[in-house]
């Protein structure tokens, strides 16, 4: 009995790492079973390298290999743990800026993401990924 329970342990790691393998998570950890209910569900998109070396609305410059994100439901400087429901995946940001465009808030998108921050949970050719929003502080 003990060596099918191995046996069965190592096929579903094999198979989360075969269906993860273009995602990679983050070093940011947050128990999102420990009953906490999330701030807003709904869906992520990322910026694009147009955006890099702009300013955003906190005035700051935007790089795209840092964690942060844009909303217009939290304040600047807020951390919110982004939890991927496609894939399960977490990543830690910081609100730096207003987007996205209130016509695609209306359609669902409530937050854009840095490209590093949406590397963290889903592969940059989807484009899109739903999410859960949970403030940390």
């Amino acid at each position: 009995m003990k060596k099918i329970t191995i046996y069965f342990k190592i096929l579903v790691c094999a198979a989360t790492i075969t269906l993860t393998t273009d995602c990679v998570q983050t070093a940011a950890v947050i128990d999102t079973k420990a009953g906490l209910n999330p701030a807003a569900t709904g869906y992520a998109s990322y910026y694009s390298y147009e955006c890099a070396n702009q300013p955003m609305a906190n005035g700051k410059i935007f790089d795209p290999e840092k964690r942060t994100c844009a909303s217009w439901f939290y304040k600047f400087g807020t951390v919110l743990i982004v939890k991927s429901l496609d894939t399960g995946l977490v990543t830690e940001v910081v609100v730096t800026d207003r987007w996205p465009n209130k016509r695609l808030v209306k359609q669902g998108r409530i937050i854009d993401l840095s490209k590093r921050a949406f590397q963290d949970i889903c592969a940059l050719r989807h484009g899109l990924t739903r999410v859960a929003i949970f403030v940390k502080s």
